[in-house]
Parts: C-alpha cells; sequence; structure tokens
C-alpha cells in the first residue's frame, strides 16, 4: 500500500508545483491587471499544514491523532509540504495516517486548482 501511497503523494506534489506560482487577488484586482493585493498560492502552504496538523490532532481514529501528536513541527523547515508528502509516501507512517493526511491533502489541493487555476 505504501507504493499506492507514494504515487498519490507524488500526484500531489505535482499538483501543487503546478499551483504555487499561481496567484490569488485580494481587493478590487489581480496581479495581471492594476492594483489590489496578490498573494501567491505558495503563501498559503504553512496554513494548509497548520490546518492538516489541527485535524490530525482532533481526529477520532487514535492512531491519526497520535501520529499528529507525535509530530508537532510539521511546518518548521523549508518545503513542509514536501517534506510531509515524502514522508506520507513512505513506509515510516503508519497506513492509516497516510490514507486520512493524504485523502484530506488531495480535497484541499483539488479545491485550489478549482478555484485558481482549472488545473486537474
Amino acid at each position: 500500500m505504501a507504493s499506492a501511497h507514494a504515487a498519490q503523494a507524488g500526484r500531489l506534489w505535482e499538483l501543487w508545483c503546478g499551483l504555487a506560482l499561481r496567484h490569488v487577488a485580494l481587493g478590487g484586482a489581480c496581479a495581471c491587471g492594476a492594483g489590489g493585493i496578490s498573494l501567491r498560492l505558495e503563501d498559503f502552504e504553512l496554513d494548509i499544514i497548520d490546518y492538516l496538523q489541527d485535524g490530525g490532532e482532533r481526529c477520532e481514529q487514535a492512531e491519526v491523532s497520535a501520529w499528529f501528536l507525535a509530530h508537532p513541527g510539521l511546518a518548521q523547515g523549508g518545503q513542509p509540504l514536501r517534506r510531509l508528502l515524502d514522508a506520507l509516501g513512505s513506509e515510516d507512517v503508519p497506513q492509516a495516517v497516510a490514507q486520512w493526511a493524504l485523502a484530506r491533502l488531495e480535497r484541499t489541493l483539488r479545491s485550489f486548482a478549482e478555484v485558481h487555476g482549472g488545473l486537474s
């Protein structure tokens, strides 16, 4: 099953790489036009990790909750999403944890894709 998780983690990393350089316009205009404030989607990487960490810690599945409680520093260091996806695709992370986290990351990144880029 780890190989299936590794494949899914790889696809999610590719999706994130395609999305990360896109921008989100705040205010009246996008960065392509005049005015407004713009952020790149990569600016939300830590928010995604924090969202996943919080959900994992509060998860009713004991194995998932225990794993996230034992790994409180997921957002620390460079490329936290890459490091997390690498871990989830490895055999070092319990299957239940990988399955839970990858499913949530998939929904989150697909949602970004639908709203901000039309990527599949």
